[in-house]
């Protein structure tokens, strides 16, 4: 991968997480930040994570709150090699940013593609329940 791409938190779900304790835990690791768990996202997207592989990514996504900012930024190697970087913008600059992406690899455009679309659904989420 060459790092030309945008990603939300997340990861894998580990031995007797639930999805939303990965969505914590992710949060806190590649957020450096406590959040509070709105709401389940609706849709699941699936894609194959390289092609013939077999090896097939399927994404829950959850819209939460900030509540608590960390000093707990931990990337995986691999994003530490794609020079991955914690960047908070509002919803209109995130789906500006993930539309303009130039990867031209597989993965990261399905992975950019699938965030982008989790994005727009919490934006009409947030939209749709103003109060």
């Amino acid at each position: 991968m060459n790092g030309d791409y945008h990603k939300i938190p997340g990861g894998g779900i580990e031995e007797n997480e639930r999805p939303e304790d990965a969505a914590l835990r992710e949060a806190l690791e590649e957020g450096s930040c406590d959040v509070e768990i709105i709401t389940m996202l609706p849709g699941k997207i699936e894609f194959e994570s390289t092609k013939g592989s077999g090896i097939y990514n399927n994404s829950v996504c959850f819209l939460a709150r900030k509540i608590k900012d960390n000093n707990t930024l931990s990337f995986t190697p691999e994003e530490i090699n794609n020079k991955f970087k914690l960047l908070w913008v509002s919803f209109d600059e995130a789906i500006e940013l993930f539309k303009n992406v130039k990867s031209e690899v597989r993965f990261e455009i399905e992975m950019n593609n699938r965030d982008l679309t989790f994005i727009q659904a919490a934006k009409k989420y947030l939209d749709d329940n103003k109060k």
